[in-house]
């Protein structure tokens, strides 16, 4: 994206399509059908209102560290339609790592033995991994098993293979303003694998600032696969604490694309 906005000019109406990594800027659609929605509207009605967002990109060796620092490197204008562009990401505070630390130990204590726990990237599964006493691979998902690691930054093969030897559930957060449980810088967790896991497939963890700041927009699936994501979709029950979780809602937005292009 910011190579998009050096070089186009001012006046330019660009549309990011999303392509599953971590993407920080809000110049992207929710879902490529999300994406052609947008287009087609854009074509039909002649244009569409557009809103000047954001580009904004990470360092990568600073985030393998566990630091998200987004950087601006300018602004594009966007066609924009409610619900069909996503969000910039946002960071966790410093002034809420107590409230991530809190969500993490709800977690921590809900893990049962002789169940797989496939923990997906980011800081809040890191937290859950140290309450554990086990590492994290801070990009990666990692499978584990009674206390133990068994897989390291384990690929979709491998988890496919881990989930086939006896229960298990994947472990996920959400990005932050955003509101992506799956389909964005975890594609390791799968269709596939989400099918493969059986029922009750993804447990999800975050402190309640996360939700609260999504202002009424659900959390979102985009797995790739349209089933999956509608088996997904409905209602999450979210860890927030140890005793305390919350109800909210989960869209599947490549699905709704076709409703929101007319």
């Amino acid at each position: 994206a910011r190579d998009v906005a050096a070089g186009l000019p001012e006046a330019a109406v660009a549309l990011g399509i999303p392509a599953g990594v971590k993407m920080y800027s809000p110049v992207f659609a929710v879902g490529p059908g999300a994406a052609g929605a947008l287009a087609a509207a854009w074509l039909d009605e002649r244009g569409l209102p557009t809103a000047e967002r954001e580009v904004l990109d990470v360092d990568e060796e600073q985030l393998r560290r566990a630091r998200v620092e987004p950087r601006l490197y300018g602004t594009l204008r966007v066609p924009y339609r409610a619900g069909r562009t996503q969000a910039r990401k946002a960071a966790t505070p410093a002034d809420e790592q107590a409230a991530v630390r809190i969500a993490a130990k709800g977690a921590a204590s809900r893990l049962r033995p002789g169940i797989r726990y496939l923990l997906g990237p980011g800081g809040t599964m890191a937290e859950v991994a140290r309450e554990l006493g086990v590492e994290k691979t801070p990009l990666g998902v990692d499978v584990v098993l009674d206390g133990d690691v068994v897989v390291a930054g384990a690929s979709e093969h491998e988890l496919l293979d881990e989930v086939a030897k006896g229960p298990a559930q994947a472990v996920v957060s959400i990005i932050g303003g955003q509101g992506f449980l799956l389909g964005r810088g975890n594609q390791q967790l799968s269709a596939r694998v989400v099918e493969a896991i059986g029922d009750d497939p993804v447990m999800v963890v975050a402190p309640e600032q996360k939700l609260i700041d999504l202002g009424g927009r659900p959390l979102l699936v985009d797995t790739g696969d349209a089933a999956v994501d509608a088996r997904l979709a409905g209602f999450a029950s979210v860890v927030t604490g140890p005793s305390t979780t919350s109800i909210y809602p989960v869209h599947a937005p490549e699905n709704e694309g076709a409703v929101h292009a007319t």
